[in-house]
């Protein structure tokens, strides 16, 4: 596997796998250092089952390995492209009709731009037919 796909392998899923824990473990926490309102503490264990969610999203990139084959590593950047870009429309729709505060774009830009650079590096990678 190439060093550029590697690395981005290890920096996305150490960023969703710590995101994750810390929604787990610490979410008042977490959305004080996201600069984001506190819930209602009965939502809080649905912020903290987003975060499992998001941990194990983290911990796919950080299973793909320099030796793995590229048929997975394609796979995985393939599906959690879609993924992203789905949560990227979902959050936005839900901050244009008020039901999140717009503290939450930083949520959607992430997904966004990381879905992009997937599809951006699948495009331009020898995996394209």
């Amino acid at each position: 596997m190439k060093t550029t796909f590697l690395w981005a392998n290890r920096a996305i899923g150490a960023m969703d796998a710590t995101t994750g824990l810390l929604l787990m473990f610490a979410p008042s926490l977490t959305l004080r250092l996201m600069r984001l309102p506190d819930l209602a503490s009965e939502s809080m264990v649905y912020l903290s089952w987003i975060g499992a969610f998001v941990f194990a999203i983290g911990m796919s990139y950080l299973f793909v390995g320099p030796h793995s084959h590229e048929e997975r590593v394609k796979l995985l950047w393939q599906f959690t492209a879609f993924a992203r870009a789905v949560i990227a429309v979902f959050v936005t729709a839900q901050v244009l009709c008020g039901n999140l505060s717009a503290g939450w774009l930083t949520v959607a830009a992430t997904d966004a731009s990381v879905a992009m650079l997937q599809c951006w590096a699948l495009s331009r990678s020898k995996w394209k037919r």
